[in-house]
This record gives structure tokens, C-alpha cells and sequence, in this order.
């Protein structure tokens, strides 16, 4: 073989090996495991639970029997998922009292959980310690990418253990107000020290899945303004990252920021999580006004604003006004439930793992109201920082038709 054809070959040979992330997951099995050995793991068993909309109540729960402090967790997979396993032996608690009843709440659960990226053909590792209220463990695997993960969170976790220990004793001792203030203040200085950790990682790793992961996650948690995540984002590898899950959420986030303000027309919602099965199309209610309401039975300010919406589907039911409840965070059985039980008389639909209707206005606070005119042209959004008075727009609405 002459010296041309023997570089061709090895081309070749490269071109077919150095695959995006999203195309080896097409060639590999349905699968990974996860093998831990965690010292100080006294628990007989874990349970793994995830929220499966198939499921009557609405998880999906796996019972991992621990020996020796060693055990293995197998899922199926067909993309990159962030997975969390509960290690309840390292919660902090502390009682509180209410109304006369006392209570067990616990600090920041984050720290007593096990973080790992699961995706199809991975073998990952999960080793180290619980060293009380904090699981200093830490995946691996052969492609990196959860080694990755532990990087940013080997040093981001003992700050936040930091934090927790304040915030449990701001919560449980007798503090002067001088002193509770000065710990406040430490807090604030340790959550800016974690931001920019995180930060100064997905700005170092452009290429990583851990990054793109940690990015999506800081712009949901409104860690940096929405130009500087264009910034950032634009700085991740594209060449790489195309198509995985963390980087396309990202993408389709920002490019809805951009796509619903105000006098904007409205993206489509399909979806047949709705009470009945059957299917919803927001586009279909073009013609009237439409409220969507994004909503939770554990978020209390939602909850609050709820009569609110009642009053108003009421008190316009009879023109062309449609309140639409996006229901995120519950499960099926309870949400129905509630619904019934209160007569929450409008238009109801949930979002879902495998369909994401908070993606297409970015809505990563609860509650958030979008407001559609006729046309389905958004009118106003709570996102929006320009605060409008949304029942008062209602009224003048209908005041003048």
C-alpha cells in the first residue's frame, strides 16, 4: 500500500470512530449500569423512584438492595438523563412547630443524593463515602462523562455543605440577630462562590456533557441573565454537543426566550395528558382570549392565585375567554383528583417527561401566566419585567367588547 493510501485508510478509520455523543448512543445497547460502593452505607436497601406518567400513582419505584455497602442499578435509556438515588441516612433534619404540630423537614436534600448521567452503554462506577449529612462519592465512566460531572461537583459540594451546616443552625439555635445576620451574609458569599464555579466550568469544557448539563441547570435556576447564557451557550461546541439532550433543551429554551414576548405570536402546545386522553392543540382555541396558567399542587403561591382563576373563568365564561391550567410536578392520579374534588371548571393539561410544555415559553417559575389575544398573539407574560396588572387587563378587555 503506497504512503497516499495508507492515509486515506487511516482517515477513514478516523471518520468512522470520531462520532457526536448523540450518534454513538444509536450504536450502542438500550442500556447502563451503575456499580456504587459507598462506605458508611448502613441501609439494607435504596429505592430509586422517578415520576412515570404511566404509572397509576404516578412514579416509577426500584427497590436496590444494598450488600456489603455495594450495589447495582440497570435502567434502560435511549438518551442522556440526569439520574438522582436517595441516600436517606444522610438528610439533615430538624423539627419545627406550626400551629401547634410539630413537623420533620429537611435541610437541602441535594447533597444526600447520588448524581450521575445515565446513557445507553454506560458503565459507570459510584464510589466513596457518606461523611454525615453529605454523600462525598463521585461517578466515572470510560467516555468521561461523568467524571466530568464529579469534577464541578467535588468542589461544589462541600461549599454547599457549608451552607447547609448555617442553615441549620440559623433554623435550630438561639442566634442574636447580629450574628444570624453574619451567617446569612456567609451564605450569600458561598452561593456566589458556587455560581462561579459552575460557571468557569462549562466556560472550560465546551465540548462536555457534564457542562452542557450544568449550563441547562444554571439558566433554569436564573444563575446568569439571559445574555449572558447566549454568551456561554454560544461557546459550547455545537460540532459536539448537536442533538444531546442537555445542549437541545438549552437551545430550544433560548431560542423560545426570543420567540415569546410580547406581540409575538405563540408557539403551538400538543398533548393528550389531559383529563380525558383526549388530544389538545393550543391553536385550536384561536378566536378567544387564552390564560395559560402554569401551575403545581406543591407550589404554594400558585395555590394561592387559584380562586383568582376561578373567579375570572367564571366570571367571563360566557365570551370568548379560555383558561388553560398547565399542571407540572404532580402526579396524574392526584392532579385529576384535585381537579374533580374542587371544581376547577376550565381547560386542564399536564406536562410530562416525554413531553415538555415548558420548553416552548421557558417557563422555569411557578406560577407563570401567558395571556393570547385572539389571533394567539401574546399579550402579556409574568415573565415579562415590565409588571402589568393581568385581571385588570382582563376587565378592559371585556369592558370595551
Amino acid at each position: 500500500m503506497t504512503y497516499k493510501g495508507s492515509i486515506l485508510v487511516l482517515l477513514a478509520f478516523l471518520m468512522l470512530n470520531c462520532k457526536k455523543p448523540s450518534e454513538k448512543i444509536e450504536d450502542t445497547p438500550k442500556t447502563f449500569t451503575l456499580n456504587a460502593h459507598i462506605e458508611n452505607l448502613e441501609a439494607d436497601f435504596l429505592v430509586y423512584s422517578e415520576k412515570d406518567a404511566n404509572q397509576p400513582n404516578g412514579y416509577r419505584i426500584d427497590t436496590l438492595w444494598v450488600k456489603d455497602q455495594k450495589f447495582t442499578f440497570t435502567d434502560s435509556i435511549d438518551a442522556y438523563t440526569l439520574y438522582y438515588i436517595t441516600i436517606p441516612e444522610a438528610q439533615r433534619r430538624h423539627k419545627v412547630n406550626v400551629g401547634g404540630k410539630e413537623y420533620t423537614v429537611s435541610v437541602k436534600a441535594n447533597l444526600s443524593r447520588m448524581w450521575f448521567i445515565g446513557y445507553p452503554g454506560a458503565e459507570i462506577t459510584y464510589t466513596g463515602k457518606i461523611d454525615g449529612y453529605m454523600v462525598d462519592a463521585y461517578p466515572s465512566d470510560k467516555e468521561g462523562i461523568n467524571d466530568d460531572l464529579a469534577l464541578i461537583n467535588k468542589q461544589v459540594f462541600p461549599l454547599q455543605n457549608q451552607i447547609n451546616s448555617i442553615t441549620f443552625s440559623t433554623r435550630t439555635d438561639e442566634l442574636s440577630d447580629e450574628k444570624r445576620k453574619e451567617m446569612n451574609a456567609t451564605k450569600l458569599e458561598l452561593s456566589e462562590k458556587i455560581i462561579d464555579l459552575k460557571i468557569d466550568f462549562i466556560k472550560s469544557h465546551p465540548k462536555s456533557i457534564a457542562a452542557s448539563y450544568v449550563f441547562n441547570d444554571c439558566y433554569y435556576r436564573h444563575y446568569f441573565s439571559f445574555e449572558d447564557a447566549k454568551k456561554m451557550f454560544k461557546d459550547l461546541d455545537s460540532t459536539t454537543l448537536a442533538g444531546t439532550t442537555f445542549y437541545n433543551e438549552s437551545k430550544q429554551r433560548l431560542e423560545a426566550v426570543e420567540k415569546t414576548g410580547i406581540g409575538m405570536q405563540a408557539p403551538e402546545i400538543k398533548t393528550t395528558h389531559t383529563l380525558d386522553g383526549s388530544e389538545f392543540n393550543l391553536s385550536d382555541l384561536k378566536g378567544n382570549y387564552v390564560l395559560l396558567d402554569y401551575w403545581g399542587l406543591w407550589c404554594g403561591p400558585c395555590m394561592a392565585e387559584i380562586p383568582k382563576i376561578k373567579e375570572y373563568a367564571n366570571k367571563y365564561a360566557d365570551n370568548n375567554f379560555v383558561v388553560v391550567g398547565i399542571n407540572s410536578g404532580d402526579t396524574a392520579q392526584r392532579w385529576k383528583k384535585v381537579i374533580a374534588d374542587y371544581d376547577y371548571n376550565w381547560t386542564h393539561v399536564q406536562t410530562t417527561k416525554d413531553n415538555n410544555l415548558l420548553i416552548p415559553f421557558n417557563v422555569n417559575s411557578f406560577p407563570t401566566k401567558i395571556l393570547m389575544d385572539p389571533e394567539g398573539k401574546i399579550i402579556y407574560s409574568s415573565q415579562n419585567p415590565e409588571k402589568v396588572d393581568l385581571y385588570q387587563m382582563i376587565d378592559d378587555i371585556f369592558s370595551k367588547s
